[in-house]
C-alpha cells in the first residue's frame, strides 16, 4: 500500500476549499480574489468588523484587487451605521512590506456513518490457490473478510501561519484522527499527520513552494505504518479562470515489523486549478515508479492517478453551504510474478476507482462556528488476482467546529 496525495495547499482551489471546510480563510490568504469574495459575504452576515480587518490587509498586500475598496468602505458603512459617518478610502501602494504574524486556528470534526466494508476487506470470502496439484478454494479467516456495519471519527487538527517576508508564507498543520467501529481490528485505526509548508508567491499570480509530510498510522491491532513524504509544485499565471500546475513527488513508506511491504516512490504531476463563477475546479494527473526496498511480492511498480475536484456554492439552498464531489481512478502494474500459489504467477495489475460527494453547510441555530457535514464514498478496485478485488460504499453524517 502507498500513498500518492496532492499538495492541497499548493492549488489555490484546493487551498480554498479547505478554508471553507474550516470556515477560516488562513489556507487562502495567497488569493486576494478570494479574500475579496470571502469579505464580501462577511458584509452580507453584518460581520462588518472581521470585513474591514481583513480588507485592510489586502489592501496593503494587494492594492489593485478588483472590489476590494468598495467592499473595505461597505464594511465601514456597516461599522459605523449608528451614527452614519464613515472614512473613505482610496487604493494604494503600499509602502513598506506588510508585518510578520502569526494565524493559528483548530478544528474538531466528529463524525458516524456505515459502511459495507469497514475493514478494506477482498470481495470474495475465499480464495483460489493454483497449487501443482490443481487449484484449491480456500476460505479467508473471519478478520479478514467483509465486515458491514457502523463507526464513529474523530478528527482535531490545528493550523499555523506566518508571513515570513513579502509574498513568502510559511504553514505548519497538524492533525490526529480516530475510528472506532464494533469490530476492532482491521477495521479501526488511529494516527497522525504533520506537514510544514513553504510557498512564495509572485506579482504576476505564479506560486512555488514545497511541503514535507509525516504520517504515522496504527490499525490491526498493532500494525504500524510510517510515510515520510517531499512534494514540490509550480503554479503558473491565469490563464482566463484556470492555473496550469507541475510538480513532483517523492514518498518513503515502511511498516513496522514486516520489511517486505517498505518502499519509495518518485512521480511527477501535473494538473489544472480553476476558480469560476460557476464553481472551484481541480484535475491533476501523475504518474510515477514505487520501487521496492526488499524483495517484495510483485517487485516494483508502475503507478498512475487522475483526480477530479469540483466545489458548488449551493446558496440557494441554504446560505453558505457547498458542494464538494471527487473522483480518482488509480492503475498499478507490478514488474515481478505476486506468488506462483496465486492466478499461476501472474503478474499482478490493480485498477481502482472512487467517487465522493460531500455536503457542507452552517448550523447558526447552534454557534456561528459550527457547521454540518454529510459525505457518501464509493470504491471499487479490480485485479488479475481475486486477492486484491475489493469494493465498499459508505455514508457519514457529522459536525465540524472551528475556533
Amino acid at each position: 500500500m502507498a500513498i500518492v496525495c496532492g499538495f492541497l495547499s499548493m492549488s489555490t482551489a484546493n487551498a480554498c476549499d479547505k478554508a471553507l471546510n474550516e470556515d477560516s480563510l488562513q489556507a487562502c490568504s495567497q488569493d486576494p480574489d478570494w479574500l475579496v469574495r470571502y469579505a464580501a459575504s462577511l458584509n452580507v452576515k453584518k460581520r462588518y468588523t472581521e470585513a474591514a480587518d481583513l480588507l485592510e490587509g489586502v489592501l496593503m498586500q494587494y492594492p489593485e484587487a478588483g472590489g476590494a475598496v468598495e467592499q473595505y468602505n461597505r464594511a465601514l458603512a456597516g461599522i459605523d451605521s449608528q451614527n452614519g459617518a464613515y472614512p473613505k478610502i482610496q487604493p494604494v501602494q503600499p509602502s513598506v512590506p506588510p508585518q510578520q504574524q502569526w494565524q493559528i486556528s483548530t478544528g474538531l470534526q466528529i463524525r458516524s456513518g456505515y459502511s459495507d466494508n469497514l475493514n478494506q476487506a477482498p470481495s470474495q470470502p475465499s480464495i483460489q490457490l493454483t497449487l501443482p496439484s490443481g487449484p484449491v478454494a480456500v476460505e479467508l479467516q473471519p478478520q479478514f473478510r467483509k465486515q458491514a456495519g457502523f463507526g464513529i471519527e474523530s478528527q482535531l487538527t490545528a493550523n499555523v501561519m506566518r508571513t515570513m517576508a513579502d509574498r513568502l508564507h510559511w504553514q505548519v498543520t497538524g492533525e490526529f484522527f480516530n475510528r472506532q467501529t464494533e469490530y476492532g481490528g482491521y477495521a479501526d485505526y488511529q494516527g497522525t499527520n504533520l506537514l510544514t509548508s513553504l510557498m512564495q508567491n509572485d506579482d504576476d499570480g505564479r506560486e512555488t513552494g514545497g511541503a514535507i509530510r509525516l504520517s504515522a498510522l496504527r490499525y490491526g491491532g498493532d500494525v504500524y505504518l510510517y510515510t515520510g513524504q517531499l512534494m514540490l509544485r509550480h503554479t503558473g499565471k491565469k490563464w482566463g479562470y484556470c492555473k496550469p500546475q507541475i510538480g513532483g513527488d517523492f514518498l518513503w513508506q515502511r511498516q513496522d515489523g514486516r520489511p517486505l511491504l517498505d518502499s519509495r516512490y518518485a512521480g511527477l504531476m501535473t494538473g489544472v486549478v480553476c476558480d469560476t463563477k460557476a464553481g472551484l475546479y481541480s484535475a491533476a494527473i501523475s504518474a510515477g515508479w514505487d520501487w521496492a526496498t526488499s524483495q517484495r511480492p510483485g517487485g516494483d511498480q508502475r503507478r498512475g492517478k487522475l483526480e477530479l475536484t469540483g466545489v458548488w456554492f449551493t446558496d440557494v439552498m441554504i446560505k453558505d453551504s457547498f458542494v464538494k464531489a471527487y473522483a480518482n481512478v488509480l492503475q498499478s502494474n507490478d514488474t515481478q510474478a505476486y506468488s506462483p500459489w496465486l492466478s499461476n504467477g501472474a503478474t499482478k495489475y490493480i485498477s481502482r476507482v472512487g467517487l465522493g460527494l460531500d455536503y457542507d453547510w452552517p448550523l447558526g441555530v447552534v454557534a456561528d462556528n459550527w457547521r454540518g457535514v454529510a459525505s457518501a464514498k464509493w470504491q471499487n478496485q479490480n485485479s488479475n488476482i481475486s486477492l486484491f478485488e475489493m469494493n465498499t460504499l459508505e455514508g457519514w453524517l457529522g459536525v465540524r467546529i472551528a475556533w
